[in-house]
């Protein structure tokens, strides 16, 4: 009995155990994930067949419950979306047209003055600076052997850091802005030399472009901009000139500028150590009588005879009255200057000559530094700038003998020498020493030379920092010049040459 109820417990726990397996089996297959990766052999055999059907509850599921309702929002939210690549693919607002100023540089000679033009070639104003020392230059120097670019600019201490406001300048349509200049002020000291014959110039004037990489607009200051609002041009940060060669030939003002320097007013000591034309003994009728015919006719008063310089001996050979003999052996000065000088200020700025005998024979001679002479020429006009008189109370120990060939160094601060006002205004000046020997010592008992010998260079000499400002005027428009004139108009009176 015992063993007939355990037989019928064990089929009722078998049963039980296929009745769950069945069911997890039924649960398994009813699952439509492992329906779709597993199908069983009735599924793949039906597969043609439902697959149409089986689309149709996807789109279902994939409808939303709210019908046709409900799918309104999607179509409203897609319409931002059109309506933005609308707006991407409408062309962007055409760029502003380039200012229309053009820039001119005229050189006629390669140191002669040179001139700069802006033009206003477009119909509405603009706004530039009318300031020269904005140019900057770039010089090809055509050489057999080397080509070398030089690059001449104004330094920091003379060029504006920002836009010169003073030189503020409102050119209307068919204006221009003329500027005489000299190029030395740029390419100065050792850079003057690429002032050649047959070198290539390439100008700018204004401040540099943003490099090329870079997408940000331009920024302030401006060589060129509009006057109006909105602007009607681009604003331009620099304006490129054309490329100038320049040529051999000589300034046209070269042998004007060499006559006044020859004929520059003398000082109080060169009336004291030359005597002068009107200072000439003149024949009168109560000395000493003239000679009679069967003598040796005398040379005319409009006839006189050429002078030998003043520092040099002179002898009158016993046949030939009226024609002297100079002597080249004779001990001589010769007076030589640095050729350029860059002060900071007034206060900084020395200039140094060598006094150099140029004869073959040796000399004793007193040399100081107030002997020296200037001759200014510069913005503010010419001024001169006097020596010393003799004092003839030099001791023994000054005088020095100088041998053929030695030389005698001298630096001297022009504030010393000169005017308070001689360098009041910034810019380019040239200064020519004079040298007045004028102790002979004759009370030591000393044969000394006496001269007054002048430099044969002048100086060139550049302020950078001065109480006065680089212009003394405004700036002014005139009217644009014709081709057919063929030269820039010139400047009014007090404008800066």
């Amino acid at each position: 009995m015992r063993t007939r109820l355990v037989r019928i417990a064990c089929l009722f726990t078998s049963a039980a155990s296929a009745a769950s397996a069945a069911v997890a089996v039924l649960g398994l297959a009813s699952s439509p994930a492992l329906a779709e990766e597993k199908p069983g052999p009735a599924q793949q055999g039906e597969k043609p067949s439902s697959a149409a059907p089986a689309d149709g509850p996807k789109a279902d599921a994939a409808a939303p419950p709210g019908g046709a309702k409900a799918a309104a929002p999607k179509t409203s939210a897609a319409a931002p979306r059109a309506g933005a690549k609308k707006k991407a693919t409408e062309p962007p607002p055409p760029p502003p047209a380039p200012a229309p100023a053009r820039v001119w540089l005229v050189a006629p000679s390669p140191k002669g003055p040179w001139t700069l033009r802006i033009d206003n070639e477009g119909e509405r104003p603009m706004r530039v600076p009318a300031d020269v020392r904005l140019l900057r230059f770039e010089i090809d120097t055509l050489n057999k052997r080397t080509k070398k670019t030089t690059r001449c600019a104004a330094p920091a201490g003379l060029k504006p850091s920002g836009f010169p406001e003073r030189r503020a300048l409102l050119l209307a349509p068919g204006q221009s802005y003329v500027e005489h200049f000299d190029p030395r002020l740029l390419c100065f000291g050792k850079d003057e030399a690429a002032l050649a014959g047959g070198a290539v110039v390439r100008a700018w004037y204004g401040w540099g472009p943003p490099p090329k990489w870079s997408r940000k607009a331009p920024s302030p200051p401006f060589a060129a901009e509009s006057t109006d609002d909105p602007p009607a041009f681009a604003p331009a940060p620099g304006l490129a000139a054309p490329t100038v060669v320049l040529s051999y030939g000589l300034p046209r003002k070269e042998a004007a500028a060499d006559g006044a320097g020859d004929a520059e007013p003398p000082s109080a000591a060169d009336h004291e150590a030359q005597p002068s034309a009107d200072k000439a003994p003149q024949p009168s009728a109560d000395k000493t009588p003239q000679p009679s015919a069967d003598k040796t006719p005398q040379p005319s008063a409009d006839k006189t005879p050429p002078q030998p310089p003043a520092d040099k001996p002179v002898q009158v050979a016993a046949g030939a009255p009226g024609e002297p003999i100079v002597d080249a052996n004779a001990p001589r000065l010769e007076l030589t200057s640095e050729p350029w000088s860059d002060a900071a200020s007034p206060r900084s700025i020395v200039v140094r000559v060598s006094a150099k005998n140029a004869g073959r024979r040796p000399m004793t001679v007193a040399i100081r530094s107030r002997m020296l002479a200037f001759l200014v020429v510069g913005p503010n006009g010419t001024t001169v700038c006097e020596a010393s008189a003799p004092t003839g109370a030099i001791p023994r120990d000054m005088f020095r003998t100088l041998k053929p060939g030695a030389s005698v160094d001298l630096s001297l601060l022009l504030r010393e020498v000169c005017p308070d006002n001689t360098f009041a205004r910034e810019g380019l000046y040239q200064v020519r020493a004079t040298l007045h020997a004028n102790e002979p010592g004759t009370a030591l008992g000393l044969d000394a030379y006496t001269a007054v010998v002048r430099a044969k260079s002048s100086t060139l000499l550049r302020v950078k920092s001065a109480p006065e400002p680089f212009y003394a005027t405004a700036p002014r428009a005139v009217p644009t010049p014709k081709p057919e004139e063929g030269e820039a108009p010139e400047q009014e009176d007090g404008e800066r040459p």
